[in-house]
């Protein structure tokens, strides 16, 4: 099973990597002016394919072969994943790439890898050993036949492992149980039913949640940009506050009948479904979101230009938007559902709010939002005060009160076309 699988990932990257690969090979042979070239940067190339592929396979049976025999491991799965994303993400974001690589390369500089570099090079006749460059061919030889006996031993390791199993405790802990009694008392049953289902769906497969985290992407540049220069501008406030609102309203409320999977049909025969899931998930967002984008974007707006008073109008704005923006998104979720499950990872599928939904969602939150965002800018809120003749808190606490009216009445006719639709819902 093993060796089909890496002969059909070699085929398929073959036949990418040769065709691109060709079309430049001849490319930079034309103009390096040496016709040799070709071949040895062909070779080069499907050495690279035969030991990188069968490289990557070892290393990812490794990889599971130690975390399915440690509980360890198995535990911090998750944290591992989320801090190689931030990783990942920090890297691109900073241009670091070159910093990361250098002692990588050092390292693999004394090793055969550094042998298709001569190989790459022997046909343009600028010093490259043809020792070395036969010793490449030599190298994949010999790694092909260990990676062969290597992947077939450590696939069979995996497949006869017992593994790990992780039991979790009943008892909550006193923090998280006070918060869930905190709700039950103060939430209707079937709403907080509701709730406490998202809630631990996302502490069970937060990866199924990743579609969420796309509206992050937006403070990507402002937070690089604070990193870089040791200052807080007066965009990032303004810039959480977008984003805060974003999450919120799509974490669970996008999806309010399709992400009830098999459940849908004792979900609706139950009393008065479309008050509790339209409530429920517009709550499960808002409870969990909300909290982090005031605290977020008071903090931020402290350590920034903005005064005292400004910092407070955004905050209102942020604790007003990000609790209402659940209620915009479940009209929209229930006109445009999806009840299919996509892969979200290679190996993981989940229920996501489809494309469209998503898209329609974005223009509204953002046309929520834009009052408040342009009176609290540093340069439109100020220039409109300066005209006006008032102080630039005037201007940002009426973008206020003109976004929290907007989000209000946006999400009443929300979530009466989602209680609407629910209540007339049929399956079939």
């Amino acid at each position: 099973v093993i060796g089909g699988l890496v002969l059909a990932e070699l085929a398929l990257w073959s036949a990418f990597l040769l065709t691109i690969g060709s079309a430049a090979t001849v490319a930079f042979a034309v103009g390096a002016g040496s016709l040799l070239t070709i071949p040895a940067l062909l070779l080069t190339l499907c050495l690279l394919l035969v030991t990188g592929i069968p490289a990557g396979f070892i290393l990812a049976l490794a990889v599971r072969n130690a975390g399915v025999r440690s509980r360890l491991l198995s535990r911090l799965r998750t944290l591992f994943l989320l801090l190689f994303g931030i990783g990942y993400f920090a890297l691109i974001f900073t241009n670091a790439f070159a910093s990361v690589l250098e002692p990588v390369y050092r390292a693999l500089a004394p090793t055969p890898i550094d042998w298709f570099g001569d190989l790459a090079a022997v046909g343009l006749g600028i010093g490259a050993s043809p020792l070395r460059a036969v010793g490449a061919v030599g190298f994949t030889g010999a790694f092909v036949v260990v990676a062969a006996a290597s992947l077939s031993r450590l696939a069979e390791w995996l497949w006869y492992a017992d593994g790990v199993h992780i039991t979790h405790e009943i008892e909550r802990s006193e923090g998280g149980s006070s918060r869930l009694n905190g709700l039950s008392k103060v939430l209707s049953r079937p709403v907080f039913g509701v709730v406490a289902v998202d809630w631990k769906r996302a502490r069970r497969s937060p990866i199924s949640l990743s579609f969420a985290l796309y509206p992050l992407i937006v403070l990507a540049g402002p937070t690089v940009t604070a990193v870089q220069t040791g200052e807080i501008g007066t965009g990032l406030p303004l810039w959480i506050v977008l984003s805060g609102t974003w999450v919120a309203g799509s974490l669970f409320a996008l999806n309010v009948v399709g992400q009830e999977g098999a459940a849908l049909p004792v979900t609706l025969l139950s009393e008065t479904p479309e008050r509790s899931l339209v409530i429920g998930h517009a709550l499960s967002g808002a409870l969990l979101i909300a909290p982090i984008t005031v605290v977020a974007t008071v903090t931020t707006g402290l350590l920034s230009p903005h005064s005292v008073p400004v910092v407070a109008s955004l905050g209102v704005s942020a604790l007003v938007l990000s609790a209402v923006s659940g209620t915009i998104g479940t009209g929209i979720g229930v006109g445009f559902p999806r009840f299919e499950a996509v892969s979200v990872s290679r190996s993981t599928k989940a229920i996501v709010p489809s494309a469209f939904a998503f898209a329609l969602y974005s223009v509204a939150v953002l046309v929520v939002a834009l009052p408040t965002l342009i009176a609290h800018s540093g340069t439109v809120g100020r220039a409109l005060g300066s005209v006006l003749g008032v102080s630039q808190f005037v201007i940002g606490l009426s973008g206020t009160l003109v976004s929290a009216v907007i989000a209000c009445l946006v999400g009443l006719v929300s979530m009466y076309v989602a209680r609407d639709r629910v209540s007339n819902y049929r399956l079939g």
